[in-house]
């Protein structure tokens, strides 16, 4: 997570109107991560029955809150650890990051759109009297 924080940062930079190109990747890390755990739960809940008291806006506020705290902590509050150890990365490498990076923001979009309509009108279905 943290070289995907580090190439998000980086990208952010060359906009020149971004003038908060680290916090900003810190915002879209944190929105990608809950992405991901909202297909954990559809999923889970899909195919395993597994009840979540994850129905209102006060638990998703707080797991929002959370993954923002954590990526605070280890990521923006590190960036210049963070910076320092992967700045001097070679050509190969800062492909291989950018093709990472883009797989993951890509994948994990195509992912919860594609799997997030076809099952939560399932579970919907499941749970109605």
């Amino acid at each position: 997570m943290k070289y995907l924080y580090y190439k998000l940062w980086q990208c952010f930079k060359r906009i020149p109107t971004n003038d908060m190109p680290a916090t900003n990747a810190m915002i879209f890390i944190t929105t990608w991560q809950f992405l991901n755990l909202s297909l954990v739960y559809i999923l889970l809940k899909y195919y395993f029955h597994i009840k979540f008291t994850i129905d209102n806006y006060i638990t998703i506020v707080v797991i929002y809150s959370v993954l923002t705290l954590l990526n605070y902590l280890f990521l923006y509050k590190k960036r210049m650890m963070i910076y320092e150890k992967y700045k001097d990365e070679s050509k190969k490498q800062k492909l291989i990051g950018n093709i990472l990076l883009i797989l993951y923001i890509v994948g994990s979009f195509a992912l919860v759109f594609y799997f997030g309509p076809k099952y939560t009108s399932s579970i919907a279905a499941m749970h109605t009297p």
